[in-house]
């Protein structure tokens, strides 16, 4: 069976320069029983509106209008009269006024991504595979696939590419991160040498634009393993310096961060929070903690433009721990 709609549309298609009977915008709505719409879906015919008194004609008949007076006429035959819709059948006008039900490849809604789909078979409704409908869940690391009826999302491989640009990797959790994943073999994919402040990697300028910063990954191999970063920090016209530093470890734990600045020109004033105060190798005043270290800087003058120093390391020497850096200014 067909919707409203569909049946209003082949009544217009049939009785091609009929008028519509409508209700008094006033008056109650009258209900047209199984089609679920009103006395204002029913075609008329006649040169003139019906009277606003007309009845209901009931299934496959129109209003007729002549001299205003109302009138019934049946609708032809095989006109589709609205009926339920999804249940493999359709009702037919007989062109006597009375229905006829007939098969119709009419199936229910389908399920998107249940591996299945509804067909009809001589009036009835069934279900069958469909290795196409797969059960997309928007992640880059798994594959989506059907076994049988059963949806499946299947990690992909560890380091498969992934995320905006393809830039970033499938771990084994099926999670897409900036990083790739550290095995048991421990191993490094950050660039080396940078084992102390002297050789620490040169990340370049940034500036204290908020949308300015990235990251680094790299990891450390027991406890007389330490990695070294350095930047220029820019501190640009009207922008306000908050040099936050994260450290988000592969294992949850067991690293810290350490940040030490030195203004360009002037003193140098540096307030921990609750992170700890220290002193780098090379003297300049820096803060650590486990997680993340947000250093209050003031130089004198007005600019505060900085050199930078980060250093990663594992106070509870473990043996292995990799880590994903965030840096900006």
């Amino acid at each position: 069976m067909r919707g409203t709609t569909a049946a209003i549309g082949i009544f217009t298609t049939v009785l091609a320069g009929a008028c519509l009977f409508h209700d008094d915008p006033t008056g109650p709505t009258t209900s047209t029983g199984s089609t679920g719409g009103t006395t204002d879906d029913i075609p008329t015919t006649g040169a003139d509106q019906c009277p606003n008194n007309c009845p209901f004609p009931g299934p496959c008949r129109q209003i007729t209008c002549a001299d205003g007076a109302c009138g019934l006429a049946d609708l032809p035959a095989g006109t589709v009269w609205p009926g339920t819709v999804g249940d493999c059948r359709q009702d037919v006008c007989d062109g006597e006024g009375g229905l006829q039900s007939q098969l119709a490849d009419d199936p229910p809604p389908q399920v998107p991504g249940d591996c299945q789909r509804y067909v009809c078979d001589a009036g009835d409704i069934v279900t069958v595979l469909d290795a196409s409908d797969v059960p997309d869940d928007a992640n880059d690391c798994t594959d989506d696939t059907c076994e049988g009826a059963t949806p499946v999302n299947t990690p992909r491989p560890m380091h498969t590419a992934c995320g905006p640009g393809l830039s970033r990797f499938c771990h084994t959790d099926a999670a897409c991160r900036p990083c790739k994943q550290v095995t048991d073999a421990c191993e490094d994919y950050g660039a080396e040498p940078h084992d102390n402040q002297e050789t620490a990697l040169n990340l370049g300028t940034i500036s204290d634009d908020d949308g300015d910063g990235s990251f680094a990954c790299g990891t450390i191999k027991g406890a007389n393993d330490v990695d070294w970063f350095t930047f220029a920090g820019d501190d640009a016209f009207l922008n306000y310096v908050d040099p936050v530093r994260s450290l988000v470890t592969q294992d949850g734990g067991g690293g810290r961060v350490c940040v030490y600045l030195q203004c360009n020109s002037g003193g140098t004033s540096i307030n921990c929070g609750g992170a700890t105060d220290d002193i780098a190798p090379l003297g300049q005043k820096g803060c650590c903690s486990a997680s993340s270290v947000a250093p209050k800087l003031n130089c004198d003058g007005l600019d505060d433009s900085a050199k930078i120093w980060i250093r990663v390391d594992t106070p509870q020497n473990l043996a292995c721990v990799p880590y994903q850096l965030d840096y900006h200014f």
